[in-house]
């Protein structure tokens, strides 16, 4: 952490972010996997990011601190404005932002966080020897106040003022949260500033059955203890009866 930069987060709204992240990978999509009974879980990235997304709405929505639902092409993401600070907070997965970083050469337009980090933190730099030697240059630079404008739309209208951009990033193994940690990068996406928030992550005792009893209980009860109501019960009954005169049917050829 820089303290040039005054960067530290308050423990309200660090604790509702890490306990959000840890229900999110976690209880909160065992439960969505067990009330649905699923059987493949192709797309359990994308709904973390839902229950992440709500939860977070739901925790930290107050007059002061805001949350907005916004469009970044077909994504939907939450972005949090915190007024005393006049920091707005995204988030990441650390192999995603890794990847973004990576691929800066590449890319000819902008990703949101070099629109942020040029826009809001533009004045920031890593510390020497973890820069990136040249900051590159993107097709749509020039439109940079114009896409931060659509992006933040919502926050301009009820008049917010931002200061800064603050991005937090986390991993999960397992249906765990495994790290999460707050930074601050600059507009070459090095980090100039960082609270390592993985030792705060809360207990990983699960109020869930682990996800291995549920595939191993589903084959032996599928209903998972459910009571079938008499209409249910007499469906299932008669396709009983019906596939068995099928199966006389078949005999006798």
């Amino acid at each position: 952490m820089l303290d040039h930069i005054g960067f530290s987060v308050s423990p309200q709204i660090r604790n509702c972010i890490i306990q959000s992240t840890s229900d999110a990978v976690g209880d909160l999509i065992k439960e969505d996997v067990r009330r649905y009974r699923l059987r493949t879980r192709n797309g359990n990235a994308g709904r973390v990011w839902d229950f992440l997304n709500t939860s977070l709405c739901e925790s930290l929505d107050s007059p002061d601190c805001m949350t907005y639902v916004v469009n970044r092409g077909p994504w939907e993401m939450v972005i949090i404005y915190e007024k005393k600070t006049k920091w707005i907070y995204t988030f990441m997965r650390e192999a995603r932002f890794a990847t973004i970083r990576h691929d800066t050469p590449k890319r000819r337009r902008m990703h949101y966080l070099d629109m942020f980090t040029r826009h809001f933190n533009s004045d920031l730099l890593a510390p020497i020897g973890q820069t990136h030697m040249f900051t590159k240059e993107f097709a749509d630079e020039y439109e940079l106040s114009e896409l931060v404008g659509k992006m933040l739309y919502a926050l301009q209208a009820d008049g917010a003022v931002i200061d800064r951009h603050v991005l937090v990033l986390f991993d999960c193994r397992n249906y765990q949260l495994t790290s999460i940690r707050a930074v601050m990068i600059d507009s070459n996406l090095d980090i100039v500033a960082e609270e390592d928030w993985t030792s705060s992550i809360p207990s990983t005792d699960s109020v869930i059955v682990e996800m291995e009893d549920y595939v191993a209980n589903t084959a032996k009860d599928p209903n998972h203890g459910l009571r079938l109501t008499s209409k249910a019960a007499a469906r299932k009954k008669n396709k009983l009866r019906i596939r068995e005169q099928k199966a006389d049917k078949t005999d006798e050829m």
